[in-house]
């Protein structure tokens, strides 16, 4: 009789095999499990009844990186005794999730804990005491199940599935908060998420009970909602760090009593007795109130010590009587967090005026500030994004340019222009009392700003390429602004505004549909695109970039009705050959002239099938871009002939590689090449990209 048993090793399990039942003399038929590595004659020995009082009551399975340290090597997990006896631990092991073998003779005394760790180092930095142990692997951000084994009664002891997602506290994942269970001595079956929440402190309690200390909860109320960490001074650097501020808002309905709060990371500033912050009110902390006077012309409620660094780091508040983390924040100076309040003048303000507590620390709930210098004290006041413009049409279609409200709170924009040139903002006056709402859009047409084209403030966009900018006033961009500058687009197409998912930078780039009044349905993607980018081959001159139709068509890369403008990639000077075209599925190579067709084919195998071009020189070691662009409709004069001296360019796909992080590294002089991912997604993503073998022409 064939059936299946565990397969352990001395305990662990390793898999499942099938086994025969052995027939013994003058015996029933029994099944028998293998056990591999372990003594043969071994046999599950009685549960000790007491093990089942222990519980795995913390778990950082995400952790704030600290200096010099890695958020995965603060990760750690705790298990407590919640018995009456002292626990022989000896015998048990962590299965699943990390691998940990307590160590024989390892008790565990009542109400005790017992702390395992992925880096000693790394904890006791941060938590100034050893851990009791140090597993191996990681415990996954995403989540995944933690399963405890007794290896003398082959018993499972506790088992957990966490998870980032769903009902579980999402504090924990990435926040610096730990997961802990409610209960300081929880049940067995306690393992559900509504058994479990973020940690009262910041980075757990390893070793301790988290039990959140009684304090007015109003606090949880407080937000840092601007941080002028590197602001704009000609002069000297002192007069920048002179000028920093952080501004902190009561977004509740009771008034906050801040005597005990302080930060404790970052920079040093605890509240004197009896300060209060009243509903809706704001805090300014400076670092010089001399300076911050002479700028704005009030004072700010306090000076701090210390200052904030250029290159971003952790801000934490507390409320220290109750040892209770309120917030913190790891900002920095780059991508996935704004740039532009890295110097450039802007301060760093929170998206939505009231956010939540969970927001505090994530990038995409921050901005740059409206204005330069910022808006210490006060509301800052809601921005609007240029986020499509259709400057090419035709009847029925008429140009527009779309504007978009990110933010939580309507915005007001009456009063402000619309202009197709940054340096001439005063153009059209957007009419009084227009307000885009919360989340939403408005889109105004040729028949808005162009419809008297006699008058000076009027405009319509060029299907040759533009601008489009939104102003707050009449200063332009010397106040808020916001918008693009856009190449030339065929009739019916739209440029609208990207968020590149692996970096969040924001790039304005030809649409996939035309979605004015409504969220933009992302970027246009073929029918050609360039599919793999050889830059540094390992003889130094066998450079390449490949070309692929990943359209149903064939597409011709020339004008048929101007067969002299063909398509051409931007960055190496090369134009396709007149009357060539590419077959559906079909891949091109354009490979530098510094080796010979015959000598580059049999370099890479590549087959008698596969069209290979020239273009002159080699592509740049460190990076540069690479641009796929296709001749529009020409110009025409005031007679309607076409003006055909000048040949504008529609950009279809676009590619600014480098050979440093974010992109793939890997392909310097090694033989292997960038080879896209996913050729019908975003070209000019580095995580599109990966490090593989050369195949020129090869459709993959």
């Amino acid at each position: 009789m064939l059936r299946q048993f565990d397969v352990r090793k001395c305990g662990m399990m390793v898999g499942r095999v099938a086994v025969e039942s052995i027939f013994l003399a003058g015996t029933a038929a029994v099944s028998v499990g293998i056990l591999i590595g372990c003594d043969p004659n071994a046999r599950p020995k009685e549960l000790k009844a007491e093990l089942l009082n222990l519980r795995l009551t913390e778990i950082h399975y995400n952790p704030l990186p600290l200096d010099g340290f890695s958020g995965d090597s603060l990760e750690f997990l705790e298990l407590k005794n919640t018995g009456a006896v002292t626990l022989d631990l000896g015998k048990l092991e962590f299965i699943d999730g990390v691998a940990y073998r307590f160590p024989g003779g390892t008790t565990l005394d009542p109400d005790g804990f017992f702390v395992i760790a992925s880096n000693t180092n790394a904890f006791k930095q941060r938590y100034g005491f050893d851990p009791d142990g140090i597993y191996e692997g990681q415990i996954r951000n995403s989540g995944e199940k933690i399963e405890l084994f007794d290896n003398a009664s082959f018993e499972t002891i506790i088992a957990l599935s966490y998870s980032d997602s769903g009902d579980w506290p999402n504090e924990a994942d990435g926040g610096g908060y730990s997961l802990v269970s409610v209960n300081s001595n929880p049940g067995r079956n306690e393992t559900g998420p509504e058994f479990w929440r973020g940690s009262s402190r910041l980075h757990g309690s390893p070793g301790n009970d988290d039990e959140p200390n009684i304090f007015d909860s109003t606090l949880y109320d407080l937000r840092i909602t601007e941080i002028h960490y590197h602001p704009l001074y000609v002069g000297d650097t002192s007069g920048e760090d002179s000028l920093e501020f952080l501004e902190l808002k009561n977004t509740g309905s009771k008034p906050i009593d801040l005597t005990s709060v302080e930060f404790t990371d970052g920079i040093n500033y605890a509240f004197p007795a009896a300060a209060s912050l009243q509903p809706g009110a704001f805090i300014v902390l400076a670092s010089n109130a001399k300076w911050f006077r002479e700028r704005y012309g009030v004072d700010p409620f306090d000076v701090f010590d210390g200052q904030l660094r250029n290159s971003g780091e952790t801000l934490t508040v507390e409320e220290v009587r109750a040892a209770v983390t309120l917030l913190s924040i790891a900002y920095a100076d780059g991508n996935p967090w704004p740039s532009r309040p890295d110097g450039d003048g802007w301060s760093l303000v929170t998206v939505d005026a009231d956010p939540s507590r969970d927001e505090q620390n994530d990038p995409d709930a921050w901005r740059q500030s409206f204005r330069i210098d910022g808006s210490p004290g006060e509301e800052d006041p809601g921005v609007v994004f240029v986020n499509e413009v259709l400057p090419h049409t035709d009847a029925p279609q008429v140009d527009a340019v779309e504007l978009y409200n990110p933010g939580g709170s309507a915005v007001a924009i009456g009063g402000w222009f619309l202009t197709d040139r940054q340096v001439d903002p005063v153009k059209f006056r957007i009419p009084d009392n227009t307000v885009v709402p919360a989340g939403g859009y408005v889109v105004f047409t040729a028949d808005d700003f162009n419809a008297d084209p006699t008058l000076p403030t009027s405009f319509a966009f060029s299907e040759f390429g533009d601008e489009a900018f939104v102003t707050a006033d009449s200063t332009g961009c010397r106040g808020y602004c916001h918008g693009c500058s856009f190449g030339a687009l065929d009739n019916g197409i739209s440029c609208g505004r990207y968020i590149v998912p692996s970096t969040g930078n924001e790039v304005f780039i030809p649409m996939k549909d035309v979605t004015l009044g409504g969220p933009n349905t992302g970027p246009l993607v073929g029918p050609l695109v360039i599919s793999e980018i050889m830059y540094l081959p390992a003889d130094g001159n066998s450079d390449y970039i490949e070309v692929t139709n990943i359209g149903s068509r064939e597409v011709m890369l020339y004008d048929q009705q101007y067969p002299d403008h063909t398509w051409r990639i931007g960055g190496i000077a090369f134009s396709f050959p007149t009357a060539t075209s590419i077959r559906s599925g079909e891949s091109i190579v354009v490979a530098s002239d510094r080796v010979s067709v015959d000598a580059f084919t049999g370099s890479y195998n590549v087959t008698a099938d596969v069209r290979v071009f020239h273009f002159s020189g080699n592509l740049s070691d460190n990076g540069e871009t690479l641009k796929l662009e296709k001749p529009t409709e020409p110009e025409k004069d005031s007679t309607g002939a076409p003006i055909l001296t000048t040949v504008h360019y529609m950009e279809y796909d676009e590619v600014s590689y480098e050979n440093r992080s974010p992109w793939p590294t890997g392909a310097e002089g090694t033989g292997n090449s960038l080879t896209r991912i996913k050729n019908d997604e975003f070209g000019n993503d580095p995580a599109n990209w990966k490090v593989a073998p050369p195949t020129p022409g090869k459709v993959e």
